[in-house]
């Protein structure tokens, strides 16, 4: 495998480790709530509009709109900004993690998680899967589909391809509940600073983005021109190369 390619697998891997990580917090320490995504709160937001329950509604729209927000900055940034996107990214992440382990546990579970509800679709935005999969690394619905399609298809074709497909998404899968894993077993034993730990492949990640970017600098010309499998450089604004 090709070095840049390497490391876009890897950040790939740990990033599905931290929405795991993440995203089974929220649900173990904040009355089962799912921070990752927006399914149960706007079925939440529509039962507490029919049940009138208006105060709890308001916390889910206010959700809502957090997520909303950092799906709107994604885009906005680069349209102004050269700053790559991955390092924000993983500088809010950093910084709701920091968050979380800090807010107390008898706080409404739905504003808890705000830090959440802004950090992970952010996360998603900004990150596309390498080698042109369609992947996320905030939960698992579809890797689980593209898992089983592809295996089912290895199995009756011998498609080296699709055993190839079938290994990444195996390995996202794999990631990202060893991060959900992990998650449990140290919320169990430390509470909600079981949170921090997720620092360590925060920061990791962190070193690969960089690694990845200084692989890509010194890779020649033309093999970053058709670089073309859409991974984590999505986002990046290349002005200084331009220039």
């Amino acid at each position: 495998m090709h070095t840049e390619m390497k490391y876009r697998f890897l950040i790939h891997y740990t990033l599905s480790f931290i929405g795991g990580y993440l995203g089974l917090y929220a649900i173990v320490s904040r009355a089962d709530l799912f921070g990752n995504a927006q399914t149960a709160n706007l079925l939440g937001v529509v039962r507490d509009l029919i049940g009138r329950n208006f105060s709890d509604m308001l916390l889910r729209v206010g959700a809502l709109l957090i997520y909303m927000a950092a799906v709107i900055l994604t885009v906005w940034i680069p349209e102004h900004f050269s700053a790559d996107l991955r390092f924000i990214s993983i500088g809010i992440d950093i910084s709701a993690i920091l968050l979380l382990g800090f807010f107390p546990s008898e706080m409404s579970p739905v504003v808890a998680l705000y830090p959440v509800f802004f950090a992970m679709p952010f996360q998603w935005c900004t990150f596309k899967a390498p080698g042109g999969y369609n992947s996320s690394t905030i939960f698992s619905t579809n890797n689980l589909r593209q898992f089983t399609t592809a295996v089912t298809q290895f199995l009756i074709k011998k498609d080296s391809a699709q055993c190839d497909k079938a290994k990444f998404y195996g390995m996202t899968l794999l990631s990202f509940h060893t991060g959900a894993a992990l998650s449990l077993i140290l919320y169990m034993t430390c509470s909600l600073s079981g949170v921090w730990l997720c620092l360590v492949p925060s920061f990791y990640a962190v070193w690969l983005i960089s690694t990845d970017r200084n692989t890509a600098a010194d890779a020649p010309a033309v093999t970053r021109s058709t670089a073309s499998d859409g991974s984590s450089f999505r986002n990046l604004s290349y002005k200084k190369k331009e220039a």
